[in-house]
């Protein structure tokens, strides 16, 4: 729970009371091990919220087809499930993928916490909105850019996140994704995925080791990637205007 304290405290000082609000969301935590299913998509219905404490989960859709698209990614101090609360069935599934610690609660306390608190309600939009124009540019890359570029996306997305809540080093970190998972993320096949990740490293880039990525080249991967930290771009003055900060 700290570390989601410490991430909404990034868009503006939680007070006490809010702290507690958020704290009690959630009184039962569980651990769960890679490849256990939280929400499954159409069969589910999204009563329950989640709250990563430690660990790595994903969100994803399975085609007709029988192949998937990872649409989202999860990390240490992220609320899981949210995009599926409006909905009678999950519009998604929700897969842990590395050992987690997850707070579990039901979608009515969230309910609860906006109506007694509407600046919980505020933080809570701005990331979600954040989620999504990540989620956007994700997207727009994957219909307009080449392989190489999409794979620079994704690596600067993952840095970004890591780096808001400083978790490892700044510029490096475990992927968290099968080869064939990224290839779900950015529509590449493994065989591609593995080519490019190759091709990144011999120009000096990235390098990899034991599952690790280390961003050798911030500005070059940005620059191909066509990336922009949303993280860095949010405007936060509504905050002190309309709703007051400690």
């Amino acid at each position: 729970m700290e570390t989601l304290l410490a991430k909404y405290g990034k868009i503006t000082p939680l007070r006490a009371e809010e702290e507690e609000s958020f704290k009690g969301l959630a009184s039962t935590i569980r651990e769960y091990e890679p490849g256990k299913t939280l929400v499954c998509s159409e069969l589910d219905g999204p009563d329950q919220l989640f709250i990563i404490d430690e660990g790595e989960l994903f969100a994803s859709m399975e085609l007709p087809s029988g192949a998937r698209a990872i649409t989202r990614l999860y990390f240490a101090g992220d609320i899981v499930g949210t995009a599926n609360i409006p909905f009678e069935h999950a519009t998604h599934t929700i897969t842990v993928n590395a050992p987690s610690r997850i707070y579990v609660f039901p979608r009515s306390k969230l309910v609860d916490a906006f109506t007694q608190m509407p600046r919980i309600a505020a933080i809570f939009y701005t990331f979600a909105a954040m989620e999504n124009a990540i989620l956007n540019d994700r997207l727009v890359s994957v219909g307009r850019t080449r392989g190489r570029e999409r794979l620079a996306l994704l690596i600067m997305e993952i840095v970004s996140r890591h780096g808001l809540m400083g978790i490892e080093g700044k510029d490096q970190f475990r992927i968290g994704l099968t080869q064939s998972q990224i290839g779900d993320a950015i529509g590449l096949t493994e065989i591609q995925v593995n080519r490019l990740m190759r091709e990144l490293s011999e120009d000096g880039l990235i390098e990899r080791e034991n599952g690790r990525i280390v961003a050798i080249d911030r500005d070059r991967l940005c620059e191909l990637a066509q990336f922009r930290n949303r993280y860095d771009d949010l405007d936060l003055e509504w905050f002190k205007d309309d709703l007051g900060t400690q």
